[in-house]
């Protein structure tokens, strides 16, 4: 582990390590609305340079395009076609399984167009319909919960067997809507999760963004859809720049990617000297 500089200055000078960035977006380019300083001014300097780079985000609420507007505005000037959210795993999932075109009972949003109707995947969020549903599929936003949780509740407790899809398995996350945090995704789950194995039965969520695998798997061939010259073979050489040990570094050791810490979110020095094997960074950098 080395670094505690600024990651733009590193980049600059060792560019030429990496074939392509993967970066975390709250908490490393920006908190909230706000960005983080010096984040514009990185963002602008890789796309001088035309470096490959992606924006990786568990927000599955939002489509990519309102991700990047919010970023924009906000002065880091990123387009769509840089962001890649959990949600885009959908078709990635989709891919893996046959599921004989099953309808899904769906919690919440999962992005305006929808990520998992682009995925060609059957959803109702109707809970007198959830019989009629195949599995679980656990958006975002806000939404009635009682219902929802209560008919996911349910059908899973009659088919334990059906899957959970979680799309962004954070616990929390900064609001944009109320002075404080807001409940995500991943803690709805595993609360649904919690209640069933009081009842005495098993059901394991299946996550799609960080740190697990499916979105660092739908990262690669974005990558080579942006930049066909090159061919991203070597996960080493992809940098994960994120600040949240157990989510951007964890998942990046994971999948054989190199990572990299910022100090600008939720992780201080001492949590790092805390941390197990698999959350200790390659690099530490003080922010952007």
């Amino acid at each position: 582990m080395s670094g505690f500089g600024k990651f733009s200055d590193f980049i600059k000078t060792h560019g030429e390590d990496f074939d392509a960035i993967l970066f975390d977006v709250d908490g490393t380019l920006s908190s909230g609305s706000v960005p983080l300083p010096g984040a514009g001014e990185l963002i602008s300097y890789l796309e001088s340079v035309k470096y490959p780079y992606l924006l990786l985000t568990n927000d599955s609420c939002n489509s990519r395009a309102r991700k990047a507007g919010y970023l924009a505005k906000g002065g880091i000037p990123v387009t769509e076609d840089r962001v890649l959210s959990a949600g885009n795993a959908f078709a990635w999932w989709a891919e893996q399984g046959n599921y004989d075109g099953r309808m899904f009972f769906q919690m919440g949003k999962l992005g305006e167009p929808s990520y998992v109707e682009a995925a060609g995947i059957k959803v109702t969020g109707d809970p007198e319909r959830v019989y009629e549903c195949g599995g679980v599929l656990c958006g975002e936003g806000v939404y009635d919960w009682q219902p929802a949780i209560e008919a996911a509740f349910n059908l899973l407790f009659k088919h334990p067997e059906y899957p959970l899809i979680v799309a962004n398995p954070d616990s929390y996350w900064p609001s944009l809507r109320i002075n404080g945090w807001g409940i995500g995704a991943g803690a709805v789950a595993r609360f649904i999760c919690q209640v069933i194995a009081d009842a005495g039965k098993t059901v394991t969520p299946f996550y799609l963004g960080k740190p697990y695998q499916p979105i660092y798997q739908c990262a690669f061939p974005f990558l080579r859809r942006s930049f066909p010259e090159k061919d991203f073979s070597d996960p080493s050489r992809i940098l994960m720049v994120g600040d949240s040990l157990k989510s951007d570094i964890a998942g990046a050791n994971a999948n054989g990617i190199s990572s990299a810490l910022v100090l600008s979110g939720i992780t201080s020095v001492e949590l790092v000297e805390k941390a197990p094997e698999n959350e200790q960074p390659e690099f530490i950098f003080s922010g952007m």
